[in-house]
């Protein structure tokens, strides 16, 4: 598909999101994965690091209700949760079984300025693909069970895919829509391959992957990271959230650094004293 206009990856993302709308209750999960191989020697087997960030975020008519934030790599994992309470919100460390407040109104993903972002990004072409029933659902068809025999009947769904085509400049400005201090240094890991693909079904997917290396020599085994982001999108029916009960031994916090300095280091010793930022 092309446009004499200008496609964006913005206009074919709210295409494939037409069917699931902001208003009622949504969901947003996010996952970040970072799996960086150091330079070493080639005879010398190298561990990856691997870094994922997992966020999962629920609006009620595009106000933020409820957040859970995961971090995995080295080291135990962190966790926390983010509620809302009444005309606040609050945060627990322990998957909610107790809460402290957080002042501040959180700022964890924001859809629609996501959206609006996208907009902004220039497509040069895409490739569009209907998988229909049994293809889409990654099963055989009726009929045709394995080892032979009458096979169930398969639900008829369709998935609705896009492979994106964008150049240089317009990815880099989807990597800015998370990083806007990306460092663009003449000896910063260089861009060598990203894809991006959109996938609706019961819920709309945005999937990009890029790879990055160091500027090493050709006699060297340069520093290699391979990254990619999947953000899933779906509607929610109407379901009864649990209570929020404040812990008074909990400190108050004034935003999200607070509760990442939480998880690093423990609830300061003076219950009664607001964490601050870390």
């Amino acid at each position: 598909m092309s446009s004499e206009h200008g496609l964006t990856l913005g206009a074919l993302y709210r295409e494939m999101r037409a069917g699931i709308g902001d208003a009622g209750r949504v969901r947003v999960t996010l996952e970040f994965q970072q799996r960086t191989l150091p330079p070493v020697a080639a005879s010398v087997p190298a561990e990856p690091a691997i870094l994922v960030l997992e966020t999962l975020v629920e609006y009620d008519d595009r106000v933020l209700d409820r957040a859970q934030v995961a971090l995995y790599g080295s080291g135990a994992p962190k966790r926390f949760m983010v509620a809302r309470d009444s005309d606040t919100y609050a945060y627990s460390l322990d998957r909610g079984e107790r809460w402290g407040r957080l002042i501040a109104r959180p700022r964890i993903f924001d859809l629609e300025e996501f959206e609006s972002e996208l907009a902004q990004i220039s497509v040069e072409d895409a490739t569009f693909d209907v998988l229909p029933g049994a293809e889409a659902a990654g099963e055989t068809a009726p009929g045709e069970a394995p080892g032979g025999g009458a096979a169930p009947p398969v639900e008829d769904r369709a998935v609705d895919a896009l492979d994106v085509s964008l150049d240089q400049g317009a990815f880099l400005r989807l990597l800015r829509i998370f990083s806007a201090d990306v460092d663009d240094a003449e000896d910063a890991p260089l861009l060598n391959a990203f894809s991006v693909s959109v996938e609706a079904a019961d819920d709309v997917a945005l999937h990009y992957w890029w790879s990055l290396s160091d500027n090493l020599s050709a006699a060297e085994m340069p520093l290699r990271v391979r990254c990619n982001v999947s953000i899933r999108v779906a509607a929610l029916g109407e379901v009864e959230p649990a209570a929020v009960a404040l812990e008074p031994t909990l400190p108050q916090v004034s935003d999200l650094d607070a509760v990442w300095a939480l998880l690093r280091r423990g609830p300061p010793s003076d219950a009664g004293e607001e964490a601050q930022p870390g």
